[in-house]
């Protein structure tokens, strides 16, 4: 079993990112997002956008098989162009 903030967490298990991205690149930044998770069953929804309405949100729910997983996509949903936070 994994701890994160002292949360005991246990594989495999339904994750959720919260992608915050930028508007002016969100084409570009979904095609990245996409495949990122390509080969995944993901339920994807809009979110909230930023009242300026320069951000937006973009959230993901799948499942992961472990930690290391967890941290692999992260790692790799960051780096997508027009990605500016990940919760």
């Amino acid at each position: 079993m994994k701890k994160i903030n002292d949360a005991e967490l246990k594989f495999p298990r339904d994750w959720e990112y919260r992608i915050i991205i930028a508007e002016a690149a969100r084409p570009i930044s979904e095609e990245g997002i996409a495949e990122v998770l390509m080969g995944r069953e993901v339920a994807v929804s809009a979110g909230e956008s930023s009242r300026s309405g320069a951000y937006g949100t973009i959230v993901v729910k799948f499942r992961v098989q472990s930690k290391a997983e967890m941290e692999d996509l992260a790692a790799k949903l960051v780096k997508v162009t027009g990605v500016k936070f990940l919760l």
